[in-house]
């Protein structure tokens, strides 16, 4: 698949993304590149930081959390669900505030029952703010 060819479902996800309460508060959005990667981006805004006004711990293990659920949702069905088992994040040094962030999220393994994802926050000057890996529990849906 080139990178021009892009399945229907995942300009649906990226735009079904922006309804989610939780990603409208935290200025969250969603970029699909590829089945099995995506990037979650941040816009910087004041409601997803700290009391200092840096990006809060809470809003990065949000955005590594999502970058590999929806990683791990662009290899299934969209009838199938998915949540998450477990989610280690290592944080590396503080975003300034009000900087804009990316989270790059690729799936590593991802068999009948569960996934596993690895993430990567960078701020703009590509410095990474985090990394994390994520376990994902898949139910698929019923086939007839």
């Amino acid at each position: 698949m080139t990178s021009v060819e892009r399945p229907p479902r995942w300009q649906e996800m990226e735009e079904r993304y922006t309804q989610s309460p939780i990603h409208s508060i935290l200025g969250l959005t969603l970029k699909v590149l590829a089945a099995g990667q995506v990037e979650i981006h941040y816009d910087g805004r004041k409601e997803a930081a700290n009391r200092r006004g840096n990006p809060a711990g809470g809003a990065l293990a949000q955005m590594v959390d999502s970058a590999v659920m929806q990683s791990v949702g662009t290899l299934l069905s969209e009838s199938d669900s998915i949540t998450t088992l477990e989610l280690k994040i290592n944080y590396l040094g503080a975003a300034e505030p009000g900087t804009t962030l990316v989270a790059r999220g690729t799936v590593e393994h991802c068999g009948k029952s569960t996934a596993v994802g690895t993430a990567r926050i960078e701020n703009a000057e590509r410095r990474a703010v985090a990394v994390a890996m994520v376990t994902v529990s898949i139910r698929r849906a019923p086939t007839e």
